[in-house]
């Protein structure tokens, strides 16, 4: 069987069969494999990338395309790395063999989106990834699920509209074929040709792929669907949800550039240093990185943070690809890699907490690091790596991605972006302090650390965001193979971009360094203060019950407080409104139209008749 039948459908198979023979033990086996055998495939087929392999699926209507390059294989490597790992994570928190039907399900769907060669594949592996976390999400939450159902199906319409336009003038679904069309209709616009699509038409097919893949990335403001979904599932199957199927639309949106990018360019013209369509998606990225962040640490909820905080650092992603530069590409695919790194085990680790406490608020919990001691360990990298401490492969990816919106001149770009990085120390200095330091409630004293299939999990994650931190020339190396020339220069511990270095073993060495002369100077008697978990801080105002600011009650209560105008413009309530309008709309089509009346209907029918036969038709 070919390789990419076996990367795409054998999870799908998996999951069936796990799903039919529902024996613990056996379930998990063949689950487990389902997702390995894609991971070993995608190592293997790294040297194939620049052999045009591909993959044709006949089904007598239409067909199923599948192809390999230095691209997709990128994302390929983030669906199957990350995937396996929630795979395996979730031998330990799967509650029945409906959760690995449809975990291992939605890779399938994702794995396909990722090697599509057109986009009817594309859009059939989107709704089959889209469907299964949808039922994932359905297993726990009716109402998380169903906001999830509606913004998806939205994001659905979209996209099929816009596939459905580009065939209609083009005839085609192959990528080769429209991206070599669209080109063809760019030149002819700048030189005042006819061409195939008109500039409206362009405008909207950007603006419908604009929803369809923002709604998947999380985007402002079509995010709302995310904090309640990536909360209200397992949280195993969590860390495969934010870490790759939100690759998707990152994916979707390096797909547009491709195939319309110049079309556009020219229809819409050009903003300061990049284009007008980019810098939409740029500025809303900017705006999914402060909102994102704002709300993750008004959270009080550990799932919630995480959700919020996933899409503030996918917010990033969108900045970089908006800027549109050869390294703000890169910047943005290499903190695609990063953010799957890290969130990924971020998600790994709150669903080891939440198996083995129970527990998911702040104000239950505190002083896990004593008896959690490895999962602290985990927690420890994926905190340094989401907030850019060098040398971690988050800090690496964001320097770049600074570099590049800074060296184009877009100041408001940078700011979002520099905000992004501060929010993001606050609200993992609260989920530090408050979930592993102070004092331990007495219920939690018995706690264990993680089951094993959870802490080789964490493991595999949490030994890539090292790796590729100390050596990110291993990533800068395959981002030059992608864009076929030198963008970031350096070797294995060197990123240089021309205008500015950054050496990783340096900073290592330092970093040692700094940690021994530490050590040292506590050891020889440096004074140690125990805080007790009741120290308040309260900013001015009197310690009372009702205003008692600890690091896991209302921690952030003075900025809930100063954002009070802000929080009360809410696009979830906007939604609901629609919806609410939507559904009244509907009662009354159905009272007054769509009423069962015969004669009614002959009438409607008489009316339609008329109308064509006015227009000649």
């Amino acid at each position: 069987m070919n390789e990419l039948a076996i990367i795409v459908f054998v999870p799908l198979i998996a999951g069936a069969l796990a799903w039919l023979i529902d024996v613990k033990g056996i379930r998990e086996i063949i689950g487990v494999l389902g997702a390995a055998i894609p991971l070993g495939y995608t190592a293997l087929l790294y040297q194939k990338t620049g052999e045009g392999l591909s993959f044709a699926l006949n089904l007598g209507v239409f067909k199923l395309t599948f192809a390999l390059n230095t691209l997709n294989w990128f994302f390929l490597g983030i669906g199957a790395l990350v995937g396996f790992s929630a795979i395996l994570a979730l031998v330990s928190t799967g509650k029945d063999s409906y959760e690995w039907l449809f975990a291992l399900m939605s890779l399938s769907g994702v794995l396909g989106v990722f090697l599509a060669n057109d986009l009817l594949t594309f859009f059939i592996f989107w709704e089959i990834m889209t469907f299964a976390s949808f039922m994932m999400v359905l297993h726990y939450n009716r109402a998380a699920s169903l906001k999830y159902f509606l913004l998806s199906v939205f994001g659905a319409y979209a996209m099929l509209i816009a596939l459905g336009m580009i065939y209609a003038k083009l005839g085609t679904f192959d990528f080769a074929q429209i991206q070599q069309a669209m080109y063809q209709d760019a030149y002819a616009a700048a030189f005042g040709a006819d061409t195939v699509f008109s500039k409206g038409e362009s405008a909207l097919i950007y603006l419908l792929f604009l929803i369809a893949f923002g709604v998947k990335a999380g985007m402002f403001p079509l995010h709302v669907w995310a904090p309640d979904a990536y909360s209200e599932t397992n949280q195993s199957y969590a860390a495969m949800f934010s870490g790759v199927l939100s690759k998707a639309g990152v994916y979707g949106f390096i797909m547009l550039y491709i195939l319309m990018g110049t079309r556009l360019a020219i229809e819409i013209g050009g903003f300061r240093s990049t284009t007008k369509f980019g810098y939409i998606i740029a500025f809303l990225g900017g705006l999914t990185i402060i909102v994102g962040g704002l709300l993750a640490a008004l959270q009080e909820d550990i799932r919630k943070l995480f959700a919020y905080s996933s899409i503030s650092q996918v917010g990033y992603i969108l900045v970089g690809i908006g800027v549109g530069t050869a390294l703000s590409m890169q910047a943005a695919l290499f903190h695609a890699l990063s953010h799957a790194l890290f969130k990924g085990l971020f998600f790994l680790i709150v669903a080891t907490i939440v198996y083995r406490t129970g527990k998911t608020s702040f104000a239950d919990m505190g002083g896990l690091a004593e008896k959690m001691p490895f999962t602290f360990a985990m927690a420890f990298v994926a905190i340094l790596s989401l907030a850019g401490i060098p040398p971690l492969v988050g800090f690496a990816s964001k320097w770049v991605l600074f570099e590049a919106v800074i060296s184009q001149n877009l100041p408001i770009l940078g700011g979002m972006v520099f905000f992004g990085s501060a929010i993001g120390f606050v609200y993992l200095i609260r989920f530090t302090y408050a979930v592993w330091f102070g004092q331990r409630p007495t219920d939690l004293d018995d706690t264990k650390d993680a089951p094993l299939p959870m802490a080789i999990a964490m493991a595999i994650l949490a030994l890539f965001n090292v790796v590729l931190g100390i050596a990110p020339g291993l990533v800068a190396r395959e981002l030059n193979k992608i864009f076929g020339k030198e963008v970031i220069g350096g070797n294995l511990f060197i990123l240089d971009l021309g205008f500015g270095r950054y050496n990783a073993l340096a900073i290592l060495i330092y970093l040692i360094v700094g940690i021994i002369i530490a050590g040292i100077i506590y050891f020889l008697g440096a004074k140690v203060r125990k805080v007790p978990v009741t120290d308040t801080y309260q900013s001015g105002n009197p310690v009372t019950m009702e205003y008692n600011l600890t690091i896991r009650r209302n921690f952030f209560l003075p900025l809930k407080e100063t954002l009070s105008f802000w929080l009360r413009i809410s696009f979830d309530k906007l939604y609901r409104d629609i919806g609410a309008w939507v559904e009244d709309l509907a009662e009354v089509l159905r009272n007054f139209i769509y009423n069962g009346n015969t004669q009614s209907y002959a009438w409607y029918l008489a009316i339609v008749l008329l109308i064509l036969a006015l227009w000649g038709v």
